[in-house]
């Protein structure tokens, strides 16, 4: 479809950033709890429950204007993360792969060159994998450190000419530090995890997501052994404006912040070694962003060596 250049220019100032407003960032979903501790030697298999739940009324998604998109999605991820015994650099030592099964709805007005049309369509499939090639974890008394690399690849289903896809068709690399307080006498925990998410160009729609920095903050307070209540809060900003001959409107940056609460709970079994986390985060407020709530619930089963 071809754009109107009128229209082009009348949205110019209220356009969205990031191919689709989408972003291989899901606030919320880089820990909950304690998230910079190291695990203990051998496997853990987390399985992600994403909840995502959108509106806005301008964007650029497979190279054309969309107006009025209303979106839901929901992705169940399977994660195995294996902690090995021998140290690394002074640091307990992690890898880690993430692969997700994805469903997208997506209502929208769409306007080209003879008007407006509206499109309604959803998809389920494999979304993009990420992989984690290396994790250090580092303790001293109450304090624990974290540093990892995350690299998402362009496996998820996706045609340039389908108004819905499950994948974002572009490579991204995220470095994330993360750290930890936690003082064991009276059960408070602090954490904070940054990191810089470097977007390479979707070659079908020439257009490249600028590179983004985001932030995740966690304060929680132990009740008992078995349960903790907190606080989280994201905040995301575009450090590099969208380019590329598919970026028709610009060179824009995104920018959103949101707060909500979480719960740990850890039922009593004989191993201990399940628990669950769910959140919850709203934006109060985003710039060329979606206005968005995104739900987590995380099942976790530590399997030992």
């Amino acid at each position: 479809m071809s754009v109107v250049a009128a229209l082009l220019l009348a949205w110019s100032n209220d356009s969205k950033a990031s191919e689709g407003t989408a972003s291989n960032y899901f606030p919320g979903s880089y820990g909950d709890v304690l998230i910079a501790a190291a695990p203990d030697p051998g496997w853990v298999y987390q399985n992600y429950n994403l909840f995502y739940d959108a509106s806005v009324n301008q964007s650029v998604l497979q190279g054309r204007v969309n107006a009025d998109i209303d979106t839901f999605s929901y992705a169940n991820m399977s994660a195995g993360i294996y902690t090995f015994k021998d140290k690394v650099f002074g640091a307990t030592f992690a890898m880690a792969a993430f692969v997700p099964i994805a469903y997208v709805d997506l209502d929208a007005t769409l306007a080209d060159s003879n008007g407006s049309v509206s499109v309604s369509d959803s998809v389920t499939g494999l979304g993009d994998i990420s992989f984690m090639p290396a994790s250090f974890y580092w303790d001293a008394g109450n304090w624990s450190f974290n540093l990892y690399e995350n690299i998402i690849a362009p496996t998820g289903k996706y045609d340039v000419d389908d108004a819905v896809n499950v994948g974002l068709n572009h490579w991204s690399f995220d470095t994330v530090f993360a750290f930890t307080y936690f003082n064991p006498d009276s059960g408070f925990d602090f954490s904070m995890a940054t990191g810089l998410l470097l977007n390479t160009k979707n070659d079908d729609t020439h257009y490249r997501t600028g590179n983004e920095l985001h932030v995740d903050v966690m304060a929680n307070q132990f009740l008992s052994e078995t349960l903790a209540i907190g606080l989280k809060g994201y905040y995301y900003k575009q450090v590099t404006g969208d380019s590329g001959s598919g970026a028709i409107l610009g060179d824009f940056k995104g920018d959103s912040y949101g707060v909500g609460p979480s719960l740990l709970w850890v039922p009593t079994t004989e191993k201990g070694n399940f628990s669950i986390t769910a959140s919850w985060l709203h934006d109060l407020d985003a710039t060329r962003r979606l206005e968005s709530d995104y739900a987590i619930v995380t099942l976790n089963w530590v399997l030992g060596g």
